[in-house]
């Protein structure tokens, strides 16, 4: 036989795992997701790894679980990234309303200002 099963095999695969990568399905993107990373985009902040930045908004919200206060989490945002005070601030109230909208208007007051979107009011 020459070798030439084995050869057909080979080929045979190569081409059923080409057909595999063209025809999967595009990931989808969440609708949360892009709005979030919008909304920072909008306010300048420049995202140079989207699911990083989308994590690091999840810490906010795991962090506002543990009770640490807004402007805490803004400092060391802040600390940890290259990102401003008022940025971080912004980030820490676009992730609230993203990614855990039970804390909006339960917050210190001193990020309220920078909350993206509708004035919430107790």
């Amino acid at each position: 036989m020459n070798g030439r099963p084995a050869k057909w095999s080979t080929v045979c695969a190569a081409l059923l795992s080409a057909a595999a990568l063209l025809s999967a399905a595009p990931a989808s993107a969440d609708p949360t997701d892009d709005a979030f990373v919008a909304a920072l985009a909008k306010e300048g902040i420049v995202i140079t790894d989207r699911n990083a930045t989308i994590a690091m908004a999840h810490t906010v919200c795991a962090g506002l679980d543990k009770t640490n206060k807004s402007a805490v989490l803004a400092m060391k945002l802040m600390r940890d990234t290259d990102l401003s005070l008022k940025q971080s601030s912004y980030f820490i109230g676009v992730s609230i309303s993203a990614y855990c909208p039970q804390y909006i208007g339960l917050t210190d007051n001193s990020a309220n200002w920078l909350y993206p979107g509708p004035v919430y009011v107790k």
